[in-house]
């Protein structure tokens, strides 16, 4: 029978309502549960995001990696009372002194003083299968990790790495930004991100719906409470890569806005009331020279306002083009209806993006209807003065 893991009776009491509504979790334990949940992954990864990354065995259709038979490792997963799957994360946690070099590496975890005397995870492969996001069940996973961390697994700290349109959305889970250095991957990259689950003021202060239950784990006779003020040149730090500075992104592309430009540009085409609402709700990111942005046939709808440097657009080793500040990327994966890239981007020198999602531009639609027209009619004109060239 599946191992479920039920929210204790304490955080029931913190938060009732939000317990009550919560859809179960269980434990991927038998090797019938573990292979559906590589199964899912494959669905997910594979076939609807086009992702390389994680090892995908389109042959038998699945998602695997020697990391998913760690003793470390945790698999979660939801499905819809039936047996199919919903929804799917994994945790890897480890001893204090523990962490793998190329985990400890990829997370710039030698930047947080102390943490090798600290348990830590890792949170990955967190996904939903399409039909259900915006429901309960990626609230009801948070939570079930929150509890996992702050309880059965002991994890002081936890990390993890998303793609640059996903990090406001984790922002709000309570995750932080931290000047550590941009995770590469196959498909682009991504954005290093760290949990505290005993920082109450912080959770707080984003609205994140596991607030109530840090008191549950942590306090006089419970688990002692990490001391946060050691890394606070690091936490949301001005030279994070990813800074969500709406005045800087304003200041920035204003600054782009007066330059004389060698060629028309969308901020050229857009109001100044349209460009504060998009600096607002947009975020910078700093990305390294050779780092490669997105990838070719991922399914990935957010858009990148260069701000400075230079970016080559490319189809494997075929330079198709360069472009500068002004210029867009992904308006060809944004119009689409999959939502696939059609070529892949590289920073050629180092430089600096404004982040946006496409469901900001959805809300535009909804709220301010006229400030995303400006938007759409900007989008278009970028398409069609590169009708010739392939772009992403």
């Amino acid at each position: 029978m599946s191992r479920v893991v039920a929210p204790s009776p304490e955080m029931r009491a913190a938060a009732p309502e939000l317990i009550g509504a919560l859809e179960p979790v269980y434990v991927a334990e038998t090797g019938a549960e573990r292979e559906a949940v590589f199964s899912f992954r494959y669905l997910v990864y594979g076939k609807e995001l086009g992702r390389k990354l994680g090892n995908a065995d389109h042959g038998r259709g699945r998602v695997h990696d020697e990391e998913d038979d760690k003793p470390y490792t945790t698999l979660l997963y939801t499905d819809d009372g039936e047996g199919r799957l919903t929804g799917t994360v994994r945790i890897r946690r480890w001893e204090p002194g523990q962490v793998p070099a190329k985990d400890w590496d990829t997370f710039s975890m030698e930047r947080f003083d102390g943490l090798r005397e600290m348990p830590t995870a890792e949170i990955g492969r967190l996904m939903i299968e399409p039909g259900h996001r915006g429901q309960l069940g990626l609230v009801s996973m948070s939570c079930t990790v929150y509890q996992q961390y702050a309880q059965e697994l002991a994890a002081d700290v936890g990390f993890i790495n998303c793609a640059a349109g996903l990090v406001r959305h984790y922002r709000l889970l309570g995750f932080r930004t931290y000047a550590g250095r941009l995770v590469p991957t196959a498909d682009g990259i991504e954005v290093p991100l760290v949990l505290i689950p005993s920082d109450r003021a912080y959770l707080e202060q984003v609205g994140s719906f596991v607030a109530p239950f840090v008191d549950v784990f942590y306090g006089p006779g419970k688990r002692a409470p990490v001391n946060v003020g050691r890394w606070s040149r690091l936490l949301d730090a001005d030279s994070a890569p990813v800074r969500f500075d709406s005045v800087a992104a304003w200041e920035r592309v204003n600054r782009l806005r007066q330059a004389e430009a060698e060629h028309p540009s969308i901020l050229e085409a857009l109001s100044e009331d349209t460009i504060r609402k998009l600096t607002g709700k947009g975020f910078l990111m700093d990305v390294p020279a050779g780092q490669l942005l997105t990838e070719k046939g991922l399914s990935q709808r957010e858009i990148f306002v260069i701000l400075d440097g230079a970016f080559e657009v490319h189809d494997g080793e075929r330079r198709l083009c360069v472009l500068g500040g002004g210029d867009v990327i992904g308006e060809i994966g944004f119009f689409r209806s999959s939502g696939r890239r059609s070529a892949s981007v590289t920073a050629a020198s180092d430089g600096q993006v404004l982040v946006l999602r496409r469901h900001f531009i959805d809300e535009l639609m909804k709220n301010d209807p006229a400030c995303a027209a400006e938007v759409l009619f900007g989008l278009a004109r970028v398409l069609a003065d590169r009708q010739n060239i392939p772009a992403s």
